[in-house]
């Protein structure tokens, strides 16, 4: 018996694929796991903003095409990379445990983000991070900056900007939690949907491979998952927009919450619900409405016009 994972060629992606492909190989023993790197879109253009592509999953439309196609039987994602709308023929097939959830701050001087001096950059190449940023610190210089994840804390301390912000999930995962200056508190600074969540995907009609992926699922993490991703397209919002949301599913209970903010961080709309794991997706467009009630849905357009 074999099973072939699609990935990302990038050495988290691998980290992360390599954790499914042990997974599956102690849940199912006999069967031998294999990984088939890709180079994705997002990986080959490395200096486009992520906003020019829209929400066509640029790291996950090449991998997840190996999987419509034949060529593998799964695929392997960080799950905020994923577009809230999958390829037809595509489902959520599973989720590994849930890695650390925050995003960190890394500086040349060691100094933690509010302790910069007025007009440090900041980098980041996602706009919800430079929108949280902007909320805390409306002072600083927001600076794009693109990459995978060893590059982007090679180019800080070249000179690119005087700190960095990205997930701490991925730093952790590569061993480069020592480069950390700061963990930020996700009450400020509220994660993307997904993030931490390692997402598998497999075709709707190949019901082994998902009865698999299943098995080899944290439970917690997919119902976290499914709120989390109905929320976002409810929303109809995208890596494009600065959305924030966290999930935490605890026994049979789950909790949301979620910002949506202006680029500038100046003006934000949020909300919570409690509800139960069971109606994890019900929950995350519930949430959603009460959002878009209050304005998100002007925030929204005004950042994807931009």
């Amino acid at each position: 018996m074999k099973l072939v994972l699609a990935t990302r060629a990038s050495r988290l992606a691998l980290w992360q694929a390599d954790e499914a492909r042990r997974s599956l190989a102690g849940a199912f023993p006999g069967l031998a796991v294999e990984l088939l790197p890709i180079q994705s879109s997002g990986d080959q253009d490395q200096t486009s903003a992520l906003e020019r592509f829209g929400a066509i999953g640029i790291f996950t439309v090449e991998v997840d095409r190996a999987v419509l196609d034949g060529r593998a039987h799964a695929a392997v994602h960080s799950l905020k990379d994923m577009p809230t709308e999958l390829q037809d023929g595509l489902l959520l097939g599973g989720t590994l445990a849930r890695g650390p959830v925050e995003d960190v701050f890394l500086s040349r001087s060691g100094a933690k983000l509010a302790d910069l001096p007025p007009g440090a950059r900041v980098a980041s190449g996602s706009r919800r991070r430079a929108a949280m940023v902007r909320a805390a610190r409306a002072d600083l210089e927001l600076v794009g900056i693109r990459g995978n994840v060893e590059t982007r804390v090679a180019r800080l301390r070249e000179g690119a900007a005087e700190g960095l912000v990205l997930a701490r999930a991925g730093i952790e995962r590569l061993g480069l939690g020592g480069q950390v200056t700061e963990v930020l508190d996700t009450q400020r600074f509220l994660p993307a949907v997904g993030q931490g969540i390692v997402g598998l995907t497999c075709r709707v009609s190949d019901h082994e491979t998902h009865r698999r992926l299943l098995a080899i699922s944290d439970l917690e993490a997919l119902h976290e998952a499914l709120a989390e991703r109905a929320l976002l397209r409810e929303l109809r919002g995208g890596c494009n927009v600065p959305v924030g949301a966290l999930a935490r599913a605890v026994e049979s209970a789950l909790h949301l919450r979620a910002r949506v903010l202006s680029l500038d961080g100046q003006t934000t709309v949020e909300g919570e619900l409690s509800g139960s794991r069971d109606q994890a997706a019900a929950l995350g467009k519930l949430l959603a409405r009460g959002l878009l009630a209050q304005g998100a849905g002007e925030l929204i357009e005004a950042a994807r016009a931009s």
